[in-house]
């Protein structure tokens, strides 16, 4: 009976040696990492970190700086110039240059009246086979200040697992395979069903 309580005894106080007080006594919580981010440019240096309850000023939660003296520098196949917004009405013709967005020549992103999005510069329709539409593309959640080595890609279909209008206001990154180009896009709308197709989203531009 007695090895039983001091089991006990030490389960709880291991437990309680997780949480660490922050302020005062009663207000425990869990430690997070924070990495210094000396040259403010929203990347943390990971060679230089500290654990806080909260994030201290000047740290930040991700560790993604190869150098913390020089501020962020955007590589050339990245697009983070002005964001525009694209958009297609619904029952809108989308064999017309001005229902479609065309990033690269051979990317073009539209919608036909349902489904989804596809690249209309090698498909005629969303592939609704395979599902690998808006071909010559894949998708992530994120976006690319973030550090393109930490996206997890895979195709628009599988992004949102027939969902798309999960997608509504999420930040995701868009890599054009071709170009090796990546920019951020976000979903404004969706028109679900067979409804008309409509859809938009804000992208950035090169």
């Amino acid at each position: 009976m007695m090895t039983k309580i001091f089991k006990l005894i030490f389960a709880v106080l291991t437990s309680a040696m997780l949480l660490i007080a922050c302020g005062d006594d009663e207000t425990p919580c869990i430690q997070s990492i924070w990495y210094l981010d000396a040259d403010a440019d929203s990347l943390g240096n990971p060679n230089s970190a500290i654990a806080a309850c909260t994030q201290p000023e000047g740290y930040v939660s991700n560790q993604n700086d190869a150098d913390d003296t020089t501020p962020f520098s955007v590589p050339d196949n990245v697009w983070q110039g002005e964001k525009i917004v694209f958009s297609k009405a619904d029952s809108a013709d989308w064999t017309l240059a001005a229902n479609q967005d065309k990033l690269t020549d051979v990317v073009i992103i539209t919608r036909q009246n349902e489904r989804g999005i596809f690249n209309i510069a090698v498909e005629d329709e969303f592939d609704r086979d395979q599902r690998e539409s808006p071909k010559g593309t894949e998708w992530a959640y994120g976006n690319t200040t973030e550090g393109i080595s930490n996206l997890i890609f895979q195709s628009w279909n599988n992004l949102h697992a027939q969902n798309p209008r999960g997608l509504l206001g999420k930040d995701l990154v868009l890599h054009l395979l071709a170009d090796d180009i990546y920019l951020d896009v976000r979903f404004l709308s969706w028109t679900a069903g067979r409804n008309g197709g409509g859809f938009s989203y804000q992208r950035t531009t090169k």
